[in-house]
């Protein structure tokens, strides 16, 4: 703390007081060339020196009978009035020790002034003086100036000012902007990036009221006419609860703040001002709204995703349950998409996708939602549209998506989409079973030819059956994650009677239930099929074959067996499958020697070129192929010369009748015999009697499979077989 002028001594008695008259003390306070001022008992000026109107900017005939709160607000209960009021109303001893105030006051000088709004640090100090009535003498020390300043109050002035100039230099290099203003809400400091947001240079800022710079609203357009009714008082800016507000700059622009409030007390705990923090959230608010639309919208069409049509059609169901209201949805699956995408690439799939979001668009009310719901399929809900309205927009939409043509560099496609129309109302269950019904509805619209809006009946066979398909997918996940699947295993044996040092067993598989029961293939295939899940499934029995051959390599190397397992048409797309089937050859004992996969026609020549990718990888690492159902696509022979496989197997429904059917027992033949031109083992499947048999020998085919040679048996009793041959 700043200590009294020792040299005075303090006032003890009455006779201590001069009794001065008071235009004599006015005119030694006017004549001196120090900065005095005299206040009277109300703190008005009585008197103003011409060194303090020329530090001030203000002139005595500006300040005379002004409170010098009022034109300092920073003096406001400080302790500098509070030892003036002792002053002025005792004079007693004790009051004038005090009399050096301990605080620098930023006292600004007035706008007319050279050095327009910049701070003028002071010490004051006061002594009661008498006339007719007290007064106060005010002396004030510009601390610029060392020349009235004793030597501990020079240290405490450059300590001060050193503090000062280091808090002012960090606060003005940081990246948020600062305002501090004193108690009255007066501007006591704005640094660079508060200049920059608000528009208001430091010379213009100092001394003005906060809500003059900072101009600030809650909750409401910028372009209100009445803006300025809008903008937050001092009282309320301090009070604000709200971190987000509306800044106006000061050329009219307006953009979104945040700020925080710290108040500024005293030694004594008294209210001195606040420091506000505030910065520009334009981006962070920009980055969190395009990451909200992100949440709700797909990126490549821009319109909403999955999530966001779940979501509003929940709100429908809602709807529905409350009032009754009745709803549609419509599941839209691209025709021929994969055409345009596997011919031109996927930057064209793309390009189409954007353009049928348009073709749609064009095709439904303004209030009605459309979605990407995955690769090319949309769906959209018809918000309070019965069904018979519904089937007339989803004609319009597919009659649009059929005449329009989609151009790409030299080439021309034109598609159709096929669509599964539901009813949302009160009946409806929730979202996954609206969708389920939704997609099932478009598989049949799919399966009927295509290109057509097929409707779902609570009563359809045809979205039973779909529906049942979609209980099984859970159904066959659970069962490879419980690993409750079964292989059986059926004999390919030699036509010829000659005995061959060979054993072929084609690889069947079962689902095992819950319950151990039996599931047989035609139950769960179709609906893995369907949803992608037979690549898996492949995954799962070539991981058990080769198991198997790792247990029993000794026997299988003797007896020169081949396992035939059948391969998807999916798979045969599928390079991860691909990729982990070499893995898992490599963990082989036996290589690939062992190892021929099936393959069947229809699923060859509609994948011919990944199918011819998939044979080749495979054969290096020492695998056959076979054809399987040879004939049932009626394909052209001419396929097999691209295709290099190393068995032809001849479709069952051509075997079976051979023998009482001309037509049959001529395929079979003609078959057997373009494979056997082309170097290819022949395979007959479906043998179920001698006489079959005995035709097949006649017309050579090779190697014979069918209930008539031998019923499928499980794994387990094979390797039953296998254990007194293995123990020998």
């Amino acid at each position: 703390m700043v200590t009294a002028d020792k040299t005075q001594a303090p006032c003890n008695s009455d006779q201590d007081r001069l009794p001065l008259s008071f235009e004599l003390l006015r005119e030694m306070v006017q004549s001196s060339d120090l900065g005095l001022c005299l206040l009277d008992a109300e703190l008005r000026v009585v008197a103003w020196n011409a060194w303090l109107a020329k530090a001030s900017g203000m002139e005595q005939s500006e300040v005379v009978g002004r409170k010098i709160d009022q034109l300092y607000p920073h003096l406001s209960d400080s302790r500098f009035l509070s030892v003036v009021n002792a002053a002025l109303i005792e004079g007693i001893p004790g009051v004038l020790p005090q009399k050096l105030h301990n605080h620098f006051l930023p006292l600004y000088k007035n706008r007319t002034a050279t050095q327009v709004g910049e701070p003028l640090y002071h010490t004051l100090k006061v002594k009661p003086v008498v006339v007719e009535s007290q007064y106060c003498l005010v002396q004030v020390f510009d601390v610029s100036s060392s020349v009235y300043l004793d030597q501990n109050l020079r240290e405490q002035t450059a300590f001060y000012l050193k503090g000062e100039s280091r808090s002012r230099e960090m606060l003005s290099s940081i990246l948020e902007a600062v305002i501090s203003c004193d108690k009255e809400g007066r501007v006591e400091f704005s640094n660079l990036a508060a200049e920059q947001l608000t528009g208001y240079g430091g010379s213009q800022v100092l001394g003005k009221p906060l809500v003059e710079v900072y101009q600030v609203f809650e909750d409401l357009q910028t372009d209100a006419p009445d803006i300025e009714k809008h903008y937050m008082t001092y009282s309320e800016i301090v009070a604000s609860k709200s971190s987000q507000l509306v800044l106006r700059h000061r050329e009219g622009l307006f953009f979104p703040v945040e700020q925080s409030i710290a108040s500024l007390r005293d030694e004594q705990g008294q209210a001195e001002g606040v420091v506000l923090v505030f910065r520009d959230v334009s981006k962070s608010r920009k980055l969190a709204a395009q990451l909200r639309w992100q949440a709700g919208h797909d990126a490549l069409t821009g319109l909403f995703n999955r999530n966001e049509f779940d979501r509003q059609l929940a709100t429908l169901l809602d709807e529905s349950a409350l009032n009754g209201t009745e709803h549609s949805l419509l599941y839209l699956d691209l025709d021929r998409f994969k055409v345009v995408n596997d011919s031109c690439g996927h930057v064209a799939g793309d390009e189409l996708l954007r353009q049928i979001t348009g073709v749609i668009k064009r095709e439904i009310r303004s209030n009605d939602t459309l979605a990407r719901l995955g690769g090319d399929e949309f769906g959209i809900l018809l918000s309070r549209c019965p069904v018979d309205v519904a089937v007339r927009l989803a004609n319009s939409i597919r009659e649009a998506v059929q005449d329009y043509r989609f151009g790409w560099e030299d080439q021309i496609f034109s598609l159709g989409v096929s669509i599964g129309l539901v009813a949302i109302n009160v009946e409806s269950e929730g979202v996954e079973q609206i969708l389920s019904l939704a997609d099932t509805a478009c598989y049949a619209a799919k399966d009927a030819g295509r290109n057509r809006v097929h409707i779902y009946y609570p009563d359809e066979d045809e979205i039973l059956l779909r529906r049942g398909e979609v209980q099984w997918v859970a159904k066959i996940r659970h069962a490879l994650d419980e690993d409750r699947f079964t292989l059986y295993v059926q004999p390919i044996r030699a036509a010829a009677e000659a005995d061959r040092n060979e054993e072929f067993l084609e690889i069947l598989v079962r689902m095992l239930g819950r319950d151990g029961q039996i599931i047989m293939p035609g139950a769960f295939i179709p609906a893995a099929e369907r949803y992608d899940l037979m690549p898996a499934i492949d995954r799962w029995v070539v991981t058990h074959v080769i198991r198997l051959i790792n247990q029993h390599s000794a026997r299988f190397r003797t007896l020169e067996t081949r396992f035939f397992i059948n391969l998807s048409g999916q798979t045969l797309s599928d390079e991860r499958t691909l990729q982990f089937i070499l893995e898992k050859i490599d963990e082989c004992e036996l290589g690939g020697e062992l190892l021929c996969f099936e393959v069947t026609e229809t699923a060859a020549i509609s994948n011919l070129s990944s199918a011819e990718h998939f044979i080749r990888a495979l054969q290096r690492v020492g695998c056959e192929f076979a054809l399987d159902d040879f004939g049932s696509g009626l394909s052209s022979f001419g396929y097999l010369r691209q295709l290099p496989v190393n068995y032809l197997k001849i479709d069952g429904s051509f075997v079976k009748d051979m023998v009482n059917d001309p037509i049959d027992h001529s395929m079979v033949e003609a078959i057997n015999n373009i494979g056997h031109i082309l170097g290819l083992m022949t395979v007959a499947e479906f043998v179920e009697n001698a006489e079959i048999l005995q035709s097949l020998r006649s017309i050579g085919v090779d190697y014979v499979q069918g209930y008539g040679i031998q019923a499928p048996m499980p794994m387990a009793d094979l390797l039953a077989l296998l254990e007194p041959i293995e123990s020998r």
